[in-house]
């Protein structure tokens, strides 16, 4: 009670400061420049929930304000979704419980991952084998109460042999799973989704047909994150919103979104991703006085979780790029560099949703947050201020440094 209270405080406040309108529909727009106020759909936060071998307790978490939850993974077995781990089915039904806890929370369930290509490009490949996987979904769906299914194809058409088959044969695997679903739609009397993550670099919209496969999906879930990694000889920024300061290309939010918008994907569907997680770098040394994009052995991932135990150190400092949006952090003696999202990062992808009136943002992944949620409710906490508002943009600027403080 007292957060809600809180929130709608801040709300009113900031609404002051910024010209937010607390209630866009009760106000007449003509008094006011068009371009100032944006009424749209209200943008969607989503969770992605690694769950592997734990058991879930829908007691200790907490979803408030998050619209879909997304749960991963399960697999593709005869053209059937399979169970992962032996608690999956245990844990599906928990998800039931948070259904109940969170009244408009929809959960979804993601099917394939990282390393499953081949196994849909076969699947997806064979007309039988579509119909007989979209039938599955329906049941699988239905038998756990769930909402919809997330299809994770990493991705379609990476393999230069089945690229032109895998473009067509992805749209006809989507159009099999809408049909079904829309046809489990009416007689169940509910909504049913479909959604995709999708890919975040330029060649996917290239492999697959994204005039096609729009009318299909309710969401795109751009993977808007390991923009570098240890594939890389190089240290950077691997989930910043901007390109960064003294670079005219590379990898951003905003550039995979302005592909996307401009291969005709609506602004509604398009869902970014925050990423609860950084990439790290070993043998980084500072030249010519910068620490990013300089050379380096990538190793790997580390959670928030960890990130925030390592700021403890005195001997790593936060540094925060203005022109990209991203913090990182270096330890200088050590030569480790680690770039990830923290509060003010994904503070400011909410604003960046809600400026280009995108379908909402998403966040990879739920248990990889500091022990208080920080990240996530950093996330909801501004898309609470920020709904059914204009957020005035915050111009990028140069370049800082900040000791962080314990």
């Amino acid at each position: 009670m007292f957060r809600h209270l809180l929130r709608t405080a801040i709300a009113a406040v900031l609404s002051l400061m910024t010209g937010c309108l607390a209630n866009p529909e009760a106000h007449d727009l003509n008094t006011d420049p068009p371009e100032a106020y944006r009424k749209a759909k209200p943008p969607v936060v989503v969770a992605y929930m690694h769950i592997g071998n734990r058991i879930l307790d829908s007691r200790s978490i907490d979803l408030e304000d998050v619209d879909i939850l997304n749960l991963a993974f399960t697999v593709i077995k005869n053209n059937h979704i399979g169970l992962l781990h032996p608690t999956d089915a245990q844990n599906f039904h928990v998800a039931r419980k948070l259904k109940e806890k969170y009244k408009k929370l929809k959960v979804l369930v993601s099917v394939g991952g990282q390393g499953t290509e081949k196994i849909f490009t076969s699947m997806a490949g064979n007309d039988a084998a579509r119909k007989t996987f979209a039938d599955d979904a329906v049941r699988f769906v239905r038998a756990y109460g769930l909402d919809g299914i997330d299809v994770d194809w990493e991705f379609p058409g990476m393999k230069k042999a089945t690229r032109a088959a895998d473009r067509t044969n992805f749209t006809a695997l989507l159009a099999e799973l809408r049909s079904k679903f829309d046809e489990a739609a009416r007689k169940d009397g509910r909504k049913y989704y479909v959604t995709i993550a999708s890919g975040a670099f330029e060649q996917y919209l290239n492999y697959i047909e994204p005039l096609k496969v729009t009318p299909l999906v309710d969401y795109f879930f751009l993977m808007t994150y390991d923009f570098h990694g240890q594939w890389n000889e190089y240290n950077g920024h691997h989930t910043n919103l901007y390109i960064p300061a003294g670079k005219s290309y590379g990898h951003s939010v905003e550039h995979i979104v302005d592909l996307y918008i401009g291969s005709g994907i609506p602004k509604s569907k398009i869902v970014i991703g925050a990423a609860f997680y950084g990439r790290k770098w070993t043998g980084v040394t500072i030249k010519q006085g910068s620490i990013v994009y300089n050379p380096g052995k990538g190793v790997g991932s580390v959670s928030y979780r960890n990130i925030v135990s390592l700021l403890k150190d005195n001997s790593y400092r936060r540094y925060w790029d203005r022109q990209a949006y991203a913090p990182f952090i270096y330890n200088e003696k050590q030569k480790i560099f680690i770039s990830y999202d923290d509060k003010e990062s994904v503070a400011r992808k909410v604003d960046f949703t809600i400026i280009n009136q995108l379908g909402g943002i998403m966040y990879w992944e739920h248990f990889s947050d500091a022990n208080n949620n920080e990240l996530a409710k950093s996330i909801v906490d501004e898309m609470a201020l920020r709904r059914g508002c204009h957020a005035r943009i915050r111009f990028p600027g140069g370049y800082i440094a900040k000791k962080i403080e314990k």
